[in-house]
């Protein structure tokens, strides 16, 4: 996979799985014995397909791990990041899978795949057999009435663990992905060449270069070689243990005799003595690598030499969140840490991929990623203008990537994977229209993947790689379409291929010794030559007109390199791998792909919210000066987050609200509709900074909403309306009244970002009307916020401003401070503004106005802040304004998707001060507060 596939223990603290098509889509579900497989009308062909297989996969994965989850598992199918990805949440009430539907390219870690529909679901599943597992005895129970209901295996594995079983579990059961994988020997033969593979420690970590893909690469054979050590049964043994209580490091050493750290250090030195050994035996033979050219850090890809010679272009990954598009000029000499005269940097969170060159080498044509309506991200082309600094968009929603331009600069031809079907497409660069090539596939499987299509110099002809029958081939085909036809190769081959200035060849990546190397492969077919031996891999050849020599990239330990080979190169004899060489290079007789059997399936039938409910226990709090109080209850939702509900009773001191609530949220339509109804009592009065006895109330009632939203590239708007009414008792004068509202919300988020910096704003404005005790008012509110977003740190700076008219009663008019409670709708109390460093209703009035300046940090979710807020009635002086100084940790993210809920996390630490009311305190607040 491109970016590895990352199984998501998505905890309330934890970021979410992606928002996939939306909720209100037409979802359809097929149930077989042990799985809900649901999935968007347009995707019905890949669920089928996925589908059909799953018990089978399920028999098996469940017979090697040595469990089955009790519950059905219900599968989401979906696109939603135009990435080849998969998450499983092992929920102990209902194990949860999300399928992406988007093949990995041929070079990505999971390229090797025989099929990826198998290879994904069968990586995904033993997540769920594995972790979905309930503990024994009275910590079991408490794990499933927990807010979280996951097993003591989900809770204490370590990253490297649960990723690495999965792929150990992948390669077993498929005879493909990584554990068969020349990626994944290439890896860790030349990290540890170089004595650089992972300290144990570090073996999970999700940073640094391929940090993140050493838990799935290392992992995996790090178990592969626990299971040899200690038979066939050792790794269930092992979960099985972990699951009756006992930690992951006992439960390790009980079964395997020594602690999991020192046995992966003698593991790692088993495979650096192989790794030294094969690296002296490549040498021995003769290497051929050619000269260095340029040495870089971090990922490279997509090696391309400009057409009149003098640029070469390639997209570069250097570090973990940042990536752009690389231009440098080519001299006689070797750049070596040259930088790039040219880059094109991230633009709002997305950044370029599959640069190829224009004819007039002038522009770069490449692909980006932008979200739709519903969120959904798709593939697009783009040109680039470097010397101009200028992007033109090429394409709108066409799904297209990985384009290569025709020799006369009109047209292009990409790849378009939509609903999980992959084609090639005819993309005209003027209007950005495009249509679908018509291949003559014959009879051989036709669920096919393509990848890295290229025009011959002459454009009648494209050469590309295409997955089919179990494994990518190298083809070629007639630009407008027709039949295929295969040009034989030793060995898979991997990444792009390209022309040779005549049109006479095809330089392509093969590992046909186990070790990715550069070959000259005759257009005609028949003839081919390998041209390189190195000890890493040597990839994305590249090359220069005239034909005198090739580019390609050299994978380091340190990261990806570019190399220079003159042509003609000396053909390399064949060199066979040796016969044991585990798992510094594949496999030497690597087990045939096993395929799944294909059951019976049921007629899909519409989704449906209401028969897929999890119901779990609800857990709310805040503690700060205005008061402490904990929400208790019962929470449901299905596993789309058509519908949310929960219902939860609160507790607390005798400022804390108190009382009950029952909300729900319906996302089954376009626009979400909301309503909650509650019983509070506030006391504002029993507050020990400020107290506000005149507003200790009661209150029962209920607010029914409305909400609509749209994303868009780097932004997002949208508006709420809605209404409700309260009874109200005000303990102070004895009072009884109704107060009744409507009131509604815009608001437009927007960022701009280049690379890691930009800047971005925030509008809103609101208004609220109603009726109190009989007495009309009515009240609006608006803000702006701007941000300067840096690399380390966003530093923002805001204010909001408000006003009331007609006679509004005291419990109408603005009120400062205080902290929001999922028992109160936030429809019914605009008029509070909320800040949890504040006692509630530190002071009111008519009128308010908040300035509030913060810096958070971008590595982790802290924030340094100042506030500065007063609020007065018409007419009359206003006050001092309350002034907060404080630091804040925080949380403001999705939990899972079926859940549909806003999470607002806060702990945080505050130096107040005010003269009206008089305050100098420090005080800490904490906050825990989701709504449906």
């Amino acid at each position: 996979m491109r970016r590895g596939l990352r199984t998501a223990f998505l905890l309330l603290a934890l970021a979410p799985a992606a928002a996939g098509q939306a909720p209100s889509a037409p979802w359809r579900t097929i149930e077989t014995a042990h799985f809900r497989v649901h999935y968007p009308a347009p995707f019905e062909a890949w669920a089928k397909r996925a589908a059909g297989r799953l018990e089978d996969i399920h028999a098996r994965v469940t017979a090697m791990v040595g469990y089955s989850p009790e519950r059905l598992v219900e599968v989401v199918v979906a696109d939603p990041e135009a990435d080849a990805n998969g998450s499983a949440v092992p929920w102990l009430d209902r194990p949860e899978i999300a399928l992406g539907t988007f093949p990995p390219e041929s070079e990505s870690s999971t390229g090797a795949f025989a099929d990826w529909v198998e290879l994904l679901a069968t990586h995904e599943i033993a997540h769920v057999a594995h972790l979905a597992r309930p503990g024994e005895g009275p910590l079991g129970v408490l794990a499933r009435l927990s807010p979280a209901p996951l097993g003591p295996l989900a809770l204490a594995a370590p990253r490297w663990l649960y990723e690495g079983y999965a792929t150990l579990i992948e390669g077993a059961l498929t005879g493909s992905g990584r554990p068969a994988s020349s990626f994944r020997a290439m890896v860790l033969r030349r990290f540890a060449i170089e004595g650089k593979l992972p300290a144990y420690a570090k073996l999970g970590r999700s940073s640094g270069w391929l940090g993140g893909s050493m838990a799935y690469l290392a992992g995996s054979a790090y178990l592969e070689w626990l299971a040899a050590r200690g038979g066939e049964g050792a790794l269930p043994g092992l979960w099985k243990r972990m699951a009756a209580g006992r930690s992951f490091a006992r439960a390790f050493r009980d079964e395997f005799g020594d602690s999991p750290k020192a046995l992966y250090e003698k593991f790692s030195l088993e495979v650096v003595e192989r790794a030294v050994a094969e690296e002296k035996r490549l040498k021995g033979a003769g290497l051929a690598e050619g000269a260095p050219w340029l040495e870089l850090d971090g990922g490279t890809a997509a090696l391309a030499v400009g057409p009149d010679g003098s640029k070469l272009l390639a997209r570069r990954d250097p570090r973990p969140r940042e990536s752009f598009l690389a231009i440098w000029e080519i001299s006689e000499e070797s750049a070596e840490k040259a930088a790039p005269r040219w880059t094109l940097p991230r633009a709002d969170g997305f950044s370029a991929a599959d640069p190829r060159w224009m004819p007039d080498g002038r522009s770069v044509l490449f692909t980006r990623r932008a979200p739709d309506r519903d969120g959904v991200c798709r593939f697009d082309l783009y040109r680039w203008e470097f010397e101009r600094d200028r992007v033109d968009r090429v394409t709108r929603g066409a799904d297209v990537s990985d384009a290569d331009p025709a020799p006369d600069g009109r047209m292009a031809v990409g790849v378009r994977n939509r609903f999980g079907a992959s084609s090639l497409v005819r993309v005209d660069l003027a209007t950005g229209a495009s249509s679908e090539i018509p291949i003559e596939l014959g009879s051989a499987n036709a669920w096919t993947v393509w990848s890295h299509p290229r025009f011959s110099p002459d454009g009648r002809t494209l050469a590309a790689l295409l997955h089919r029958g179990g494994r990518w081939r190298l083809v070629t085909v007639p630009a407008g379409g027709g039949a295929i036809r295969e040009l034989q190769t030793p060995g898979a081959p991997v990444g792009p291929p390209a022309w040779s200035p005549d049109g006479m060849r095809l330089f392509v990546t093969t590992d046909a010794s186990g070790v990715w190397n550069v070959a000259a492969v005759s257009a005609g077919g028949g003839q081919t030559r390998e041209l390189t031996r190195v000890t890493g891999g040597a990839f994305a050849p590249a090359p220069a007109p005239g034909g005198a020599r090739l580019f390609f990239l050299d994978f380091t330990e340190e990261g990806v390199n570019v190399r220079r080979l003159d042509l003609p190169a000396p053909a390399l004899p064949p060199l066979d791998p040796p016969a044991d060489a585990f798992p510094i290079l594949p496999p030497s007789s690597p087990p045939a792909p096993r395929r799944f059997t294909v059951g019976f399936l049921p007629e899909p039938q519409p989704y449906s919210a209401w028969e897929r409910q999890a119901v779990r226990s609800f857990v709310n709090f805040s503690f700060g000066p205005d008061g402490n109080a904990v929400q208790l209850g019962l929470d449901g939702g299905d596993v789309l987050g058509r519908l949310h509900w929960f219902a939860a009773g609160s507790f607390g001191n005798a400022a804390g609200p108190r009382g009950g609530t029952l909300a729900a949220a319906w996302r089954g339509w376009p626009v979400e509709l909301s309503a909650q109804i509650f019983s509070a009592i506030e006391k504002p009065g029993a507050q020990s900074l400020a107290a506000r006895p005149e507003l200790d109330e009661e209150r029962r009632g209920g607010y029914a909403g409305l909400a609509w939203g749209r994303p868009f590239t780097g932004g997002r708007v949208g508006l709420e309306a809605g209404g409700g009414a309260t009874r109200v008792e005000a303990f102070s004068s004895g009072e009884r009244f109704t107060r009744a509202l409507g009131s509604t919300r815009v608001f437009l988020a927007w960022r701009r970002t280049r690379g890691r910096s930009g800047f971005g704003s925030d509008l809103e404005v609101s208004g609220s009307a109603g009726v109190t005790g009989g007495s009309g008012w009515s009240q609006a509110a608006a803000g702006a916020r701007l941000s300067g977003i840096m690399p380390f740190a966003t530093l923002s700076a805001g204010g909001r401003w408000g006003s009331t008219g007609g006679s509004p009663s005291r419990f109408d008019v603005f009120a400062l401070g205080g902290a929001p409670s999922v028992v109160l709708p936030p429809g019914l109390d605009r008029n509070r503004i909320e800040s949890p460093a504040l006692p509630a209703a530190v002071q009111l009035g008519a009128r308010f106005e908040s300035y509030r300046a913060e810096l958070a940090a971008a590595a982790v979710p802290l924030a340094v802040y100042a506030e500065w807020q007063r609020a007065w009635d018409g007419g009359a002086q206003r006050p001092d304004a309350v002034r907060a100084l404080g630091a804040e940790l925080r949380l403001d993210r999705l939990v899972p998707q079926e859940f549909g809920r806003s999470l607002t996390f806060r702990v945080g630490l505050a130096r107040v001060a005010s003269d009206t009311p008089r305050i100098r305190a420090t005080r800490g607040y904490a906050s825990l507060v989701y709504r449906p």
